[in-house]
């Protein structure tokens, strides 16, 4: 008998179980509470007898403390079956916790915390491209799609339970916006993912299409193994996160990748986070696409807005090529890329003929211009000959005037002593007279 059924039996347990929402902790506290009841060897029931023995069940808690310090494995790396990581101590007491507080039984925990041992750093480490290609080569197309979901979106493996096809949101980009938890108020959020992993999840629903699944907006994105034929087409039930985690070591072996430096399913989750801080991708936004908390922007920042949205796609863009995993899906990429620059000639043409005409335009303006400053060269060469053609004629009227005084003057002496200017008016009257005459 499970853990989670032998606890439906008690009282004290049957409205602490319906209070847990996930799947994945309802399973992970029902684990807790059984091992520390094995330990005392008591039953949930009796605990919640010892609800004015406050410190008798304080002294419970760091018994049990003790004993699993003692017991885990002190180094990094993985447990080996049976072991206990020395760093999972301190989340073995969480279903304790919480069956005593959903009692309202409350114990000092800021002190017990002070019992828990210190972590130590793992070894673990983010996958590299190579090791990802190896694991889909040794997938089917559900698994290549689980795969490919973490490492372009960095969900976790208890969100992928609650995606449903309508989950995801296509983009003009052949981009994808994802919407993990969607029915938790408190951990809905949205991360993005390729165009790579786009393709991969058209091929698996097509594959279960061709099995005579009924595939609509409320089917899940991903749902457990079937055979053809099988009664359970079209009975689906969404992945546990236990099988997805089995799943995932399998594979890893079988890809013959080094199991000691991976961590099967968050690896995945780390190849996401390098890829974006390694893309430039600014923090809050890789913070945001990763499903953390980014303290107060969590409550004033409009992730739904339009302008939000752009942004955090433009963030996310710089880092597609880095969480792109097939060379040939990158060749097709850079494909679609040329042909759309193909498809640009015309506008290159358009662009070349108005460039033309505005040149020819130039230039007829340059000609035109150099016209009207000739026509003022011209214009003013005339005007300085017509300026000299005056001034001679003038200087040949003086002459003739003083030729005709030198020869009145000599006729009548006297007049020597008129003054010239007198002497050339009285001649100019007398020519004015004889010409109106």
């Amino acid at each position: 008998m499970s853990n989670l059924l032998q606890l439906r039996e008690y009282n004290a347990c049957t409205f602490w179980l319906e209070s847990l929402k996930s799947k994945s902790t309802l399973d992970a506290y029902s684990i807790h509470l059984t091992l520390f009841c094995r330990f005392h060897n008591r039953n949930p029931d009796q605990l919640i007898q010892l609800y004015n023995s406050v410190g008798q069940l304080k002294t419970m808690v760091l018994n049990y403390i003790i004993y699993l310090k003692k017991n885990a494995k002190q180094s990094a790396g993985k447990p080996r079956r049976g072991e206990l990581s020395v760093n999972s101590i301190k989340h073995y007491l969480d279903g304790v916790k919480s069956f005593l507080e959903f009692n309202e039984i409350a114990l000092p925990w800021k002190k017990i915390a002070k019992f828990y041992p210190n972590d130590v750093t793992n070894s673990y480490r983010s996958y590299t491209k190579e090791e990802i290609k190896k694991l889909l080569s040794v997938a089917d197309p559900r698994d290549r799609c689980i795969i490919l979901l973490m490492a372009s979106s960095g969900i976790r493996v208890g969100a992928i339970q609650t995606l449903k096809v309508k989950s995801i949101k296509r983009l003009d980009d052949d981009v994808g916006i994802v919407t993990g938890y969607p029915e938790s108020k408190d951990s809905v959020y949205t991360t993005l993912v390729t165009p790579e992993f786009l393709t991969s999840l058209d091929e698996y629903l097509k594959y279960r299409k061709s099995q005579g699944e009924k595939i609509t907006a409320e089917s899940w994105l991903i749902r457990d193994k079937f055979a053809t034929f099988s009664k359970k087409t079209n009975n689906p039930l969404p992945p546990s996160d236990q099988s997805i985690r089995k799943q995932m070591r399998f594979l890893l072996r079988k890809a013959g990748l080094p199991f000691e430096d991976l961590q099967p399913d968050h690896s995945l989750r780390k190849f996401f986070n390098t890829a974006l801080m390694n893309s430039d991708v600014a923090y809050t936004f890789k913070e945001l696409l990763m499903g953390h908390s980014v303290k107060l922007d969590n409550v004033y920042y409009d992730k739904d807005n339009e302008k939000s949205q752009q942004k955090i796609l433009l963030e996310y863009m710089k880092a597609i090529d880095a969480l792109t995993i097939n060379d040939e899906y990158r060749l097709k990429k850079k494909i679609v890329e040329y042909e759309e620059k193909l498809n640009d000639v015309p506008k290159l043409e358009q662009l070349e003929s108005h460039l033309a005409n505005k040149i020819l335009e130039q230039e007829a303006i340059k000609k035109q211009l150099e016209r009207i400053q000739l026509e003022k060269v011209n214009e003013t060469q005339a005007m300085q000959q017509k300026h000299e053609q005056d001034m001679k004629a003038m200087r040949e009227e003086m002459n003739q005037r003083f030729i005709q005084i030198m020869s009145v003057i000599q006729q009548n002496p006297k007049l020597a002593q008129i003054k010239p200017k007198v002497l050339t008016d009285k001649l100019m009257c007398k020519h004015r007279a004889f010409n109106i005459i």
